[in-house]
């Protein structure tokens, strides 16, 4: 909870005392509910029978992970009109939309890409400030896995050759990263199409490399990329 995000941040003097603090004073930008981040790795069990080359196939691979899961970030929405009006009654401070119930229950028939339900949210009243509150809903959140297969592939006592491959994504779980803010109303419709998600992070990223591991002396090692 902040009254602004940064240290040049301002806050809006001009709203009525009675709404000062529910008007400046809410959720921070970079406010998340949950965040999970987790580093883990596992050594495959190696192949003890077996032909030779099965086994330095099949042996000395290990995996590496990072997996992060977040909530969203919190979300103001605005509002645009097909005539324009005045509601407040002063430059200085603009209107925020009025909520009327649960922006998280979608109508049915609500498509994959609906983020939250516009028929909650109504224009405000001629002469008021309507809801107070700077943020209303929260944006996607994430659910990402990234992932290094990595195998050792020794050649000589001194030489070791590497294989790894990354996997950025490795799912590649389509993960919404920003959302349509400014549903417009008008006399005739409330358009659904402004309040779904309209961006994503990159698809499933990856790379893969050899590297070779020199030993030079019996205290020195060395890595040829």
């Amino acid at each position: 909870m902040d009254w602004t995000d940064s240290d040049f941040g301002v806050v809006n003097n001009a709203v009525p005392s009675s709404l000062f603090r529910a008007w400046n004073y809410g959720l921070a930008g970079f406010d998340r509910t949950q965040v999970a981040a987790i580093n883990w790795i596992w050594d495959v069990p190696k192949l003890k029978e077996g032909i030779a080359p099965l086994r330095v196939i099949a042996n000395d691979w290990h995996i590496f992970g990072v997996t992060t899961f977040s909530g969203g970030a919190p979300l103001g929405v605005g509002f645009t009109q097909s005539t324009s009006t005045n509601v407040t009654g002063t430059p200085s401070v603009s209107a925020r939309i009025d909520v009327n119930g649960n922006p998280y229950q979608l109508e049915s028939g609500a498509g994959p890409l609906q983020a939250f339900n516009p028929t909650v949210f109504s224009l405000p009243a001629v002469g008021t400030l309507g809801d107070p509150s700077k943020e209303l809903v929260r944006g996607p959140g994430i659910n990402n896995w990234n992932i290094s297969l990595v195998k050792g592939i020794p050649i000589r006592e001194r030489l070791h050759m590497q294989f790894r491959a990354e996997f950025y994504n490795a799912w590649n779980h389509t993960q919404f990263s920003s959302v349509r803010l400014t549903p417009r109303h008008c006399s005739t419709q409330r358009e659904r199409r402004r309040t779904r998600s309209s961006g994503s992070i990159r698809p499933r990223k990856t790379r893969a490399s050899f590297n070779w591991h020199c030993v030079l002396s019996s205290d020195a090692e060395r890595w040829i990329w």
